[in-house]
């Protein structure tokens, strides 16, 4: 990972902008939704914020091969300008007048429609950055460098959400984040884009089309499937997650916490996926994780309530767990298809996980609101996950992954 870095100028000019993006997305991500939370103590309010963020995903089927017959970098500093935007429109009406609910779903939606566009350029310009082989190294740097410098800015978080003037504070944070990923945007490496030309609305979905064809005949189905239901029963458990932490952690920062330690977990799993790459095979990877997940997200509810350290520690392993599939799913988005369809492929995965995270949250803000009882919405999502672990198993596409180094173009 560090020669890498050391090798590959264009890569550290990604890898600035990935971090400043990425702090920033995370910041208003969890903030918006905690302020949803806090101001109105409703889990129905909080599943629609959630499916306010997700629903423009969906529009993702138009977007990805729209993006990958256009310049990389203007997308990214296009959607990038679109999130400081929204963030300092907040921030403004934070002085101004107390927002009401209406605000908060708009720029909500705003913000999402923003990373509709920005995640299928993101990831159909990496591969043009990073060579095959280097793409796991590459993942696992962007998540821990991202993580290590997310830190602090969490640490801030924790420290001012409950004092006076806090969240004027952290909506000026925010903002000045996405202002520094928008001037380091600049700095991207160069990208020619696709050809366009009088048929190209038709050929977006075409291509679309075709991205999905391929994906359809190889080990990424079954693993799209995987991840489009983990996404669902995320949500569903996400939108009640606020109130989980408040529910066990106390005050805001009990939920800050949370979040923090997330992060510390994303750290673990990007680590992981350097120890378990080269040591065991996709399959085994993939299905234990998911099967591995289910049981530790079961057993993070039931100790929480009454060892609340080990009730911690489980939820970071949960993460690192979670985070190691992820990276290594999105390596295989990356790495197995042909390079023009990545873009393609990117927003089928995009737009279908989005769908699904949609309904998932507005699922969970009724479904928190009917049981009354987040415990059990936690405990739900983890039994899903050994369900869908079970089910890679029984693919014989799956079952015959090879490890990620023998994975090759087709």
């Amino acid at each position: 990972m560090i020669k890498l870095i050391k090798k590959n100028r264009d890569f550290r000019k990604f890898l600035m902008f990935s971090t400043f993006l990425g702090i920033g997305d995370t910041m208003f991500s969890m903030f918006m939704m905690w302020i949803v939370h806090y101001t109105y103590q409703n889990p129905v309010y909080t599943g629609i914020a959630g499916f306010m963020l997700a629903a423009p995903m969906i529009l993702s089927f138009i977007a990805g091969p729209f993006v990958d017959r256009l310049r990389k970098p203007v997308v990214l500093r296009a959607t990038t300008f679109m999130k400081m935007a929204v963030a300092a429109a907040v921030l403004a009406s934070h002085f101004v007048y107390y927002p009401g609910v209406w605000l908060f779903f708009v720029v909500i939606f705003l913000f999402g429609t923003a990373q509709t566009f920005g995640s299928p350029a993101f990831s159909a310009l990496m591969p043009k950055v990073i060579d095959g082989s280097d793409l796991p190294s590459a993942n696992s740097a962007l998540n821990v460098i991202g993580i290590l410098a997310g830190l602090p800015f969490a640490a801030i978080m924790f420290l001012t959400m409950d004092s006076e003037g806090g969240f004027g504070r952290i909506y000026m944070i925010i903002t000045g984040v996405l202002v520094l990923g928008l001037l380091s945007s600049f700095f991207l490496p160069n990208d020619k884009g696709g050809q366009t030309d009088k048929y190209a609305t038709k050929m977006y979905f075409k291509e679309l089309a075709t991205g999905f064809s391929f994906a359809k005949s190889t080990v990424i189905f079954p693993l799209m499937v995987a991840t489009i239901s983990m996404s669902f029963f995320a949500e569903v458990a996400y939108a009640n997650f606020p109130a989980f932490a408040e529910m066990h952690m106390g005050d805001a920062s009990g939920y800050i916490l949370l979040s923090v330690l997330a992060l510390t977990g994303g750290l673990i799993g990007s680590i992981l996926v350097g120890v378990v790459k080269d040591k065991f095979s996709l399959a085994k990877i993939f299905v234990g994780g998911f099967i591995l997940m289910g049981l530790v997200r079961v057993g993070f509810v039931q100790l929480i309530q009454e060892h609340r350290t080990a009730g911690i520690l489980t939820y970071v392993l949960y993460i690192g767990m979670a985070t190691t599939v992820v990276i290594l799913f999105n390596v295989v988005i990356q790495k197995l298809p042909p390079k023009n369809l990545v873009g393609g492929i990117s927003t089928n995965t995009t737009s279908l996980s989005a769908v699904a995270g949609a309904l998932g949250a507005l699922a969970g803000g009724f479904l928190g609101n009917a049981l009354g009882d987040v415990n059990l919405i936690f405990m739900l999502q983890g039994a899903s996950y050994v369900l869908i672990g079970t089910c890679l198993l029984l693919s014989k596409k799956v079952r015959d992954l090879p490890k990620i180094k023998d994975l090759s173009e087709q």
